[in-house]
């Protein structure tokens, strides 16, 4: 699942994007990666073990009380998620005040840095849940790897999906959810996914990327996506101007 939202304080404000099941007790917050970046190796996590947080953009409106408010914005973040243990990641190059301030505060149950973040990295973060369940993400990986690959074609529905991976609807529905996941949510997981994506590039109409999600109409697109952002197609790519 994921979830768009704004923390807004006096001076400051965070532009935050959440994946995963709000009912899983250990979050994994990462600061300023680029957003690409990070959507190349959130699968090498385990969305069944750790909620996922990425503020990908600070907007700074009085210079002057940054680290304060900061702090201010962190701490309500790592409030409002009610999880036992909340892990923080960012990247060595991370401005010096932002990383002062999250070295200093108590708020995380560890604070990594890395040089370069892949899915190297990832799995020597997490490698007791990369291990244990291996075979459950490798088959949901092929199974979203199809799905991608049918977007394009239209709606991305069980049969067609199921043909490509050579098994019966009703074999691949049982398997899915024999691993705890709905084929409809994997669906639309991997088309918020891929527009989160596409709205960055401003030379992308938003008519090819409802088409490249297997929407038929534009209309369609454009409530889907504020049904599940709260904003339109619109108001979120203006995030990354």
């Amino acid at each position: 699942m994921f979830h768009t939202f704004l923390h807004c304080g006096k001076n400051i404000k965070l532009h935050i994007i959440e994946i995963g099941n709000k009912d899983l007790p250990q979050a994994v917050v990462f600061f300023l990666l680029d957003i690409e970046k990070f959507f190349s190796i959130i699968d090498s996590l385990s969305l069944k073990f750790f909620r996922i947080i990425l503020v990908y953009k600070i907007s700074i409106l009085n210079q002057e009380s940054i680290e304060k408010d900061f702090l201010k914005g962190v701490e309500y973040l790592v409030h409002s998620l009610a999880v036992k243990d909340i892990h923080c990641i960012f990247e060595y190059n991370l401005e010096e005040i932002y990383k002062v301030s999250l070295y200093s505060s108590l708020f995380f149950s560890s604070v990594t840095v890395c040089r370069n973040f892949n899915k190297i990295c990832m799995e020597a973060f997490f490698p007791a849940c990369a291990a244990e369940k291996k075979n459950i993400v490798d088959f949901i990986e092929k199974v979203e790897i199809q799905i991608t690959n049918t977007l394009s074609e239209g709606e991305p529905y069980l049969l067609k999906v199921a043909k490509k991976m050579k098994l019966t609807p009703r074999v691949l529905s049982k398997k899915i959810k024999n691993e705890g996941e709905e084929f409809k949510l994997l669906v639309k997981q991997k088309r918020h996914e891929k527009a989160l994506l596409l709205l960055q590039d401003k030379n992308v109409s938003l008519s090819d990327i409802a088409y490249t999600l297997g929407y038929t109409e534009h209309s369609a697109f454009t409530r889907a996506f504020k049904a599940w952002t709260g904003c339109s197609p619109c108001q979120f790519r203006k995030y990354f101007k």
